[in-house]
């Protein structure tokens, strides 16, 4: 079920009609310009008996291709020792979404969603299924008499809620929205509320006993984790270009254990990305890289 869930997200990584003017490039990966292409590969860094680290071989981790309007079409996964393990092709009528079929690393389908539109051309809720054709879960959609999407959710094919968006307008002005979360046996998973006019959300994690497992607060690119007891666990920073900034992490006593930051170290003259280190500061302040990420990019 984890492994399906999962493939669901990637499927509907962008719902159609969710980010408008924003092209799936740009709204999932912060890629700008007539993107074609890209290739990611991974290199960790090994330390040599000098002290000093190297990189490692690449390795291969994803690749995609693009439509002419920046829509992903196709999407494939690697795992660490370079296989296919994850494919996943859309299929688009103009720029609406109308199919996404998930194939594991052999070709066998796994999971196939449809994307259904209103008379308007608005996106209305989608259907997956599994490999031999039982529904595995569907979407939803809710809207007032303004087409503006007031509630969806996301049932598992026996019916069960798994998730749940609700917005609250004033006229045509976005006031909340609230976002649930649910384990598949029914409890309460996650719950987040985000105010547009602050650009502040706020996330409770619960157990599934129902008692609170953390809490973060994120404002604009800034996110802080709280433990249960409200004690500060980790402060994020994410970049536009939807990277890690920084990430430090903290222990009981409040003071920072590690701390870790990706920093381009090549762009493109599109300005995105083609090189990053992600590097590492343990609590005695010693600095040392992680890995790097190759990211080629073609463009039309």
């Amino acid at each position: 079920m984890k492994t399906l869930t999962a493939l669901v997200l990637l499927a509907v990584i962008s719902i159609p009609g969710q980010t408008p003017n924003m092209n799936m490039a740009l709204a999932t990966y912060g890629i700008k310009g007539p993107i074609r292409t890209f290739r990611i590969e991974v290199a960790t860094f090994v330390a040599t008996d000098d002290g000093t680290y190297v990189e490692g071989p690449r390795l291969l981790q994803s690749e995609a291709s693009f439509n002419t309007d920046g829509n992903r079409t196709d999407l494939r996964l690697y795992n660490e020792k370079g296989a296919l393990t994850r494919r996943i092709a859309m299929t688009f009528n103009g720029r609406k979404m109308t199919e996404s079929v998930n194939s594991d690393g052999a070709g066998r389908m796994v999971l196939r969603t449809e994307f259904f539109f209103d008379d308007q051309g608005r996106y209305n809720g989608s259907m997956a299924y599994n490999a031999d054709g039982s529904l595995h879960s569907k979407w939803v959609i809710k809207r007032n008499d303004r087409g503006l999407v007031t509630e969806s959710a996301r049932y598992s094919g026996q019916g069960t809620l798994l998730e749940q968006n609700i917005s609250r307008y004033d006229g045509p002005t976005l006031l909340t929205m609230q976002r649930e979360v649910y384990y598949p046996s029914g409890p309460l998973q996650s719950r987040m509320i985000y105010v547009p006019e602050t650009k502040r959300s706020e996330t409770t994690t619960y157990r599934r006993d129902g008692s609170v497992l953390n809490k973060s607060f994120r404002e604009n690119w800034d996110i802080a984790q709280y433990g249960a007891d409200g004690s500060l666990q980790k402060a994020t920073a994410i970049s536009g270009e939807h990277r890690l900034s920084d990430e430090v992490t903290l222990g009981k006593d409040g003071a920072a254990k590690t701390r870790e930051a990706e920093r381009p170290d090549q762009i493109d003259a599109h300005g995105n990305w083609t090189k990053q280190t992600k590097w590492l500061t343990d609590e005695k302040g010693t600095v040392r890289p992680l890995k790097v990420t190759y990211r080629e990019i073609t463009y039309y």
